[in-house]
């Protein structure tokens, strides 16, 4: 099998994955990251904003340089949260595939949560019941799965870079930040419970996906270097992300940007992150969260994988 990339365009981070697919497991040849912000200020304006979008274009022309340069002809890159809001996607878009040759698909909350299901899926254990979370710069998608098949899915319009817009106005976030924060979070998640409450119970496995939990899980090991063998199907306990979230709270975001494992672009979006991620696992009854460094991504080069074969 040749090998195949996607591109997952995010609200917050542009993420490269080179590799191929045998026996529904991914084999990885290279990946790439990069924080672009594309959805600040898309609350306010509803517009990608210029600067955004100028670091987003080069970033993809990076990656558009790396993938010539491995000799591939397929690939899948989507547009998630960002892309799906903003009123000036198609301006985007169309500048991407002029300037870099790559043709963005803009793919609506369902199919997100369903991509992001398949990537999570092909290697995580097996589970009678799990939650799937993947928690994103502007949206959220969640994905209830029976014996590892997804059984019922959706997608939350809210995400770090959303809450963190709206919410955290000072250095470190203020009481008052961290409550408005919480009541947004209550709001939204108590629709998710009405929703899917019924079939959570004490044996449903929770797993999170996406960057901000994918860094919980490197601030707890303390990683010097990234590492996806480390990072998946790492666990943490509800009472372990309390004691890193009254750390995060209490330290200015210049402390942040210097703690193992913690990315500095991250330093400010991973209060949000870690604040929403404790209300899903209170609200739920949840005491540990097992961490994907699967998702989106992945499920995408399945996808065309199955396609071009």
């Amino acid at each position: 099998m040749h090998s195949l990339a996607s591109i997952d365009i995010g609200s917050n981070t542009i993420r490269l994955l080179i590799g191929r697919v045998e026996g529904g497991r991914i084999i990885r040849h290279r990946t790439g990251m990069v924080i672009t912000r594309l959805a600040a200020g898309i609350g306010e304006t509803g517009l990608l904003n210029p600067d955004s979008m100028e670091k987003s274009v080069s970033v993809l022309k990076a990656f558009s340089d790396i993938i010539s340069a491995y000799g591939i002809s397929h690939i899948k890159a989507v547009g998630t949260s960002a892309l799906r809001e903003a009123k000036n996607s198609g301006e985007f878009r169309q500048r991407v595939l002029a300037e870099t040759g790559i043709n963005i698909e803009v793919i609506s909350g369902e199919e997100e949560a369903e991509l992001t299901a398949r990537g999570v899926l092909s290697d995580m254990l097996e589970a009678d019941s799990s939650l799937i979370v993947d928690l994103g710069g502007g949206s959220a998608e969640w994905i209830f799965c029976r014996n590892s098949s997804p059984a019922e899915m959706g997608t939350i319009p809210t995400g770090v870079v959303k809450l963190f817009d709206k919410h955290i106005k000072s250095d470190p976030p203020s009481k008052a930040d961290i409550l408005s924060l919480k009541k947004e979070s209550d709001t939204v998640l108590s629709g998710l419970k009405t929703q899917i409450g019924r079939l959570i119970n004490s044996r449903t496995v929770f797993i999170g996906t996406a960057g901000t939990i994918t860094t919980l899980a490197s601030i707890d090991i303390g990683l010097e270097v990234y590492d996806h063998e480390k990072i998946n199907r790492h666990s943490i306990s509800l009472e372990r992300l309390h004691d890193i979230a009254d750390m995060l709270i209490r330290i200015p975001i210049g402390e942040r940007k210097e703690l193992k494992g913690l990315e500095p672009e991250r330093a400010d979006l991973i209060i949000p992150g870690i604040l929403f991620t404790i209300n899903i696992m209170e609200l739920f009854g949840f005491a540990n969260i097992l961490v994907s460094d699967d998702g989106l991504l992945e499920g995408a080069l399945i996808k065309l994988s199955e396609r071009v074969s």
